[in-house]
């Protein structure tokens, strides 16, 4: 049903797909202080809530969701091939939740694009703990498999370190961004409905501990660009392998 591309063809992808993302989050960061509001600092979803900066991170991330789709699928395909041929290395299953995860983050980001936390604030959070959750599932086990890789074939031992830093740097900004919304919220991790007004008002975003979370969920994000620009390096050497 599914033809495997090429893996020069997969690393170009990879490359797109994270040029957009990255993108996306620095344009509608730009139209969002443009329009006048505080820089310092607000949460990626709240751009959305910015008719300036709203279109951007719409159009994006819509494109960003509709890309992981079909990049998540080739590599499952291509892993699966190299699993065959590596039949030791035990990534089947691991391979296998990787690429659903990452297709339900995809889908769950097309829906949030085009789900304002103003207008369905639950529903939002349904789909944002999903984007994570699938994000953070992903990129363990993407890093999980590279150290197999690389235990089978030494030449993927860059691959390995490569996306476990990116995947480290990743999870201690979520842990930051985790400490930082505690100590505003306790326990609850609930924001104030008074907060929310401040966002949409979007002139003085108000409580720091807040903006210091807003600030470690956009250096998360960036981490899991990340691990997912190391996938130009997995391509790459798989074809590598390929050609030898």
């Amino acid at each position: 049903m599914f033809r495997l591309i090429s893996p020069s063809k997969l690393g170009g992808l990879v490359t797109i797909t994270v040029a957009v993302q990255i993108l996306t989050l620095a344009l509608s960061y730009v139209l969002w202080i443009s329009d006048g509001c505080d820089p310092l600092v607000p949460f990626i979803s709240d751009t959305d809530t910015n008719p300036a900066s709203s279109w951007a991170f719409t159009a994006g991330f819509t494109i960003t969701g509709i890309l992981m789709t079909p990049l998540s699928i080739q590599f499952y395909l291509l892993r699966d091939k190299w699993s065959r041929e590596n039949p030791d290395s035990g990534i089947e299953k691991l391979n296998l939740i990787s690429t659903i995860s990452a297709l339900l983050s995809g889908i769950c980001l097309i829906w949030i694009s085009h789900t304002p936390w103003h207008i369905s604030m639950e529903l939002h959070m349904i789909q944002a703990r999903v984007i994570f959750g699938g994000t953070i599932t992903w990129a363990i086990l993407s890093t999980i498999i590279a150290r197999r890789m690389s235990e089978v074939d030494v030449g993927f031992s860059g691959l390995y370190s490569s996306r476990r830093n990116w995947t480290i740097f990743s999870l201690a900004s979520l842990l930051a961004l985790s400490v930082s919304v505690f100590s505003y919220a306790g326990f609850s991790l609930s924001i104030p409905a008074g907060h929310m007004g401040v966002v949409l008002e979007c002139s003085d975003l108000g409580a720091p501990s807040l903006s210091i979370a807003a600030f470690f969920e956009w250096i998360m994000v960036i981490g899991f660009a990340g691990v997912s620009y190391t996938g130009v390096e997995e391509a790459l050497q798989m074809d590598g392998e390929r050609q030898q």
